[in-house]
């Protein structure tokens, strides 16, 4: 029998079962694929002050020095001084945290699809897997991304509709600039959503689009197909270019102030626990975070030996999230059901507004670092967007208090 089953093999699995497995716990991993990070479904745009925080080696990311945004009638590049974006390595950076947890003596065990958790008297105790072998532990995560396989099957995701879903083509296009990423939107490119070009090094870019079901009901593999055709910058850099690998993926677009991260004897993480920023849809780094405090978290639960410890531990994990990512991710989310809905009329309006900002703070922004500190310094290095960007503002500006009310 084991401690701890970690159902899903991506960042937020590993990050959790490596925690784990540091607290000398026997740790499982179950995926239902035949790889760890195979297939890609994301695009691996993230930031690299919080990859150097999680400890991830510099030999993951390629960087990003300028952030091109495309509107319908605006063109704005924002050089930095020094890269504060990047593209990860995708399928090495899922790699990489298998062995981190390998090394700590977790096994992993692929090809190995769940099917329901094992409930004894109100509480889970392991998994049923899709051959219907039974496998047992005294605690069990769920990383098994959007779909959330146990946490679904238990009544602890709330119902929404909600989803990102994006088709992504990583060509070698020797032509386009390595230093600069570029973001899209309008509605002839994604409506509901937007596009993007990501460089990830040796001479190889990933042009995606994304849009957010149900405010948009285009097809993205549709819009994808449109993409270079659609926008002149692209047609420029990426000519002539030969697709290499296709993507697409799903992220759920989850209330973060009401999705629940436990229940008896299960622990939430990643995707499954909406562990992402739905501004940009960007989950890698938030996911790894997650499923290391959850992985803390079960060890903890387990050395308490009691019900009474094992709740406790559990509520310490949600209210440590809620302490690191609370803030930002409901911030996020707010500004993602406005953003969705947003036209090209809308998109004028607001880029015409970010283009007062510095590129650092347009760098944060899409880092979702709205924080007091963030808007605070928009206002004094950018006060001409005072006026259009007062509701941005006020998002960033939110009162814990204001949070603390509609949290679980």
């Amino acid at each position: 029998m084991h401690d701890v089953i970690v159902v899903g093999a991506g960042p937020a699995g590993l990050a959790a079962a490596e925690a784990v497995a540091q607290m000398r716990r026997r740790v499982v991993i179950l995926d239902r694929s035949a790889g760890i990070g195979v297939p890609v479904r994301t695009s691996g745009g993230s930031f690299i002050r919080p990859l150097r925080k999680l400890g991830l080696p510099r030999r993951l990311w390629h960087p990003i020095h300028r952030i091109r945004l495309i509107g319908p009638d605006h063109d704005l590049t924002f050089g930095l001084r020094r890269p504060l974006a990047c593209v990860l390595d995708v399928r090495e950076t899922y790699q990489w945290l298998a062995a981190q947890a390998a090394d700590q003596g977790a096994e992993i065990r692929l090809r190995s699809a769940v099917r329901a958790p094992l409930l004894e008297d109100g509480r889970v105790q392991g998994v049923l897997l899709a051959n219907d072998e039974a496998v047992r532990s005294r605690l069990v995560i769920d990383a098994s991304g959007y779909r959330g396989v146990l946490s679904e099957r238990l009544g602890l995701q709330p119902g929404s509709e909600r989803r990102a879903i994006g088709h992504e083509v990583e060509a070698y296009a020797p032509h386009y600039d390595q230093d600069e990423a570029v973001l899209i939107v309008g509605d002839d490119v994604a409506p509901g959503g937007y596009g993007w070009a990501f460089p990830c090094g040796a001479k190889r870019v990933r042009l995606g689009v994304g849009v957010v079901r149900p405010d948009s009901t285009a097809d993205p593999a549709q819009l994808l197909s449109m993409l270079v055709d659609r926008v002149p910058a692209l047609r420029r850099s990426c000519a002539p270019m030969g697709a290499l690998e296709m993507h697409a993926g799903v992220m759920p677009a989850l209330d973060p102030r009401r999705t629940p991260l436990s229940g008896p004897g299960l622990l939430i993480a990643g995707d499954a626990a909406g562990q992402g920023s739905t501004l940009i849809g960007e989950g890698i780094r938030h996911a790894i975070s997650g499923g290391r405090l959850a992985g803390q978290a079960a060890g903890r639960a387990l050395a308490a030996g009691t019900s009474d410890g094992e709740v406790a531990a559990l509520e310490a994990y949600r209210a440590e999230w809620q302490r690191t990512h609370g803030r930002q991710m409901s911030i996020a989310y707010e500004l993602h059901l406005r953003v969705c809905r947003y036209r090209d009329e809308d998109w004028s309006r607001i880029l015409d507004m970010v283009r007062h900002i510095r590129p650092g703070q347009v760098a944060r922004a899409l880092a979702g670092d709205l924080t007091p500190v963030w808007a605070l310094r928009t206002l004094v290095t950018s006060p001409q967007i005072i006026r259009s960007g007062r509701s941005l503002l006020r998002a960033a500006l939110a009162s814990d208090q204001d949070r603390a009310t509609s949290a679980p």
